[in-house]
């Protein structure tokens, strides 16, 4: 099972909704994972909703936020930690509102999502579906003089030995 995870440190402001998917980019590259453009639109639609109620409803000066891709389980968690005891009440906003929607995205684009007390505030998270990852191995190929040469990475694909 591959798994990848990193946790990185927010000021609770509204200038953090933008950095935040700007590093959960560089998280997917750097991680090499490959999205869909329905899960890519999810993941940034989530983060940006995740860190926003957090920044308008949370409290502390921190959000410390947590993103853990599982390829065996094709998911990527997205958790969203501040000091505020208060969970989420979701509600439905009338067609005139200018927010309130953010639960309701979230429910829509996410496999699951929840919320829960910790010892210093409480987490939201929620959870997305990645399509399936190529997986890419080292092939050893023979050279027409010599012995045995590292092909550059290929799909996962028999090696012919």
């Amino acid at each position: 099972m591959r798994c990848h995870s990193q946790s990185f440190l927010l000021v609770r402001d509204p200038t953090s909704v933008p950095i935040s998917r700007s590093r959960l980019q560089d998280l997917v590259k750097k991680w090499g994972l490959r999205l869909d453009e329905s899960s890519d639109t999810a993941l940034t639609v989530i983060i940006s909703e995740l860190v926003t109620n957090a920044v308008r409803h949370g409290t502390g000066t921190v959000l410390t936020i947590t993103v853990s891709a599982n390829l065996s389980r094709r998911r990527i968690l997205v958790e969203v930690y501040d000091g505020s005891l208060v969970l989420p009440v979701p509600h439905w906003a009338d067609s005139e509102d200018e927010s309130g929607r953010g639960m309701a995205l979230i429910d829509r684009l996410s496999l699951c999502h929840g919320a829960e007390h910790t010892t210093c505030g409480k987490c939201v998270w929620a959870e997305i579906a990645m399509p399936p990852q190529r997986v890419t191995r080292q092939r050893l190929i023979s050279a027409p003089d010599g012995p045995p040469e590292l092909s550059p990475a290929v799909g996962a694909q028999p090696a012919n030995l």
